[in-house]
């Protein structure tokens, strides 16, 4: 979760993993959140995480070097954002196992992140290389 000037952004961008794997957000810089598109967390409106799947909230984090762990078990797509840097875009998305939920086939309600596939293809997406 990175500050750079005035870009606020999650990299890697896109990210692959299996179900059971345990993914770490960790504060390079700035004051960032994860927090899944899941209706009723904060400030999500729309479901952008698989139907059964557990929601994630790590609310704003402010310590350089501060993290934030999740353990994904339910196979779909995951979007999510950082709380305080959403209306600037400040999205991601995690694939787990394969493709699939409420995420696919379009975009999160506030900015762009890699397709599905590419990130499977890639298995990770970084910032710097995605062009939106």
């Amino acid at each position: 979760m990175v500050t750079e000037g005035s870009e606020y952004y999650f990299d890697p961008i896109g990210l692959f993993i299996e179900s059971g794997e345990t993914v770490t957000f960790k504060i390079q810089s700035g004051s960032h959140s994860a927090t899944a598109y899941k209706e009723g967390t904060s400030s999500a409106s729309v479901n952008r995480i698989p139907e059964s799947a557990e929601t994630f909230n790590s609310e704003t984090l402010s310590e350089q070097g501060a993290t934030y762990e999740h353990t994904f078990e339910t196979t779909g797509t995951y979007d999510y954002f950082c709380i305080p840097h959403k209306t600037l875009g400040m999205v991601g998305r995690i694939v787990v196992g394969e493709p699939g939920g409420p995420a696919e086939g379009s975009m999160p309600p506030d900015g762009d992140v890699p397709e599905s596939q590419t990130i499977v293809d890639q298995g990770s997406v970084s910032y710097s290389s995605f062009s939106g």
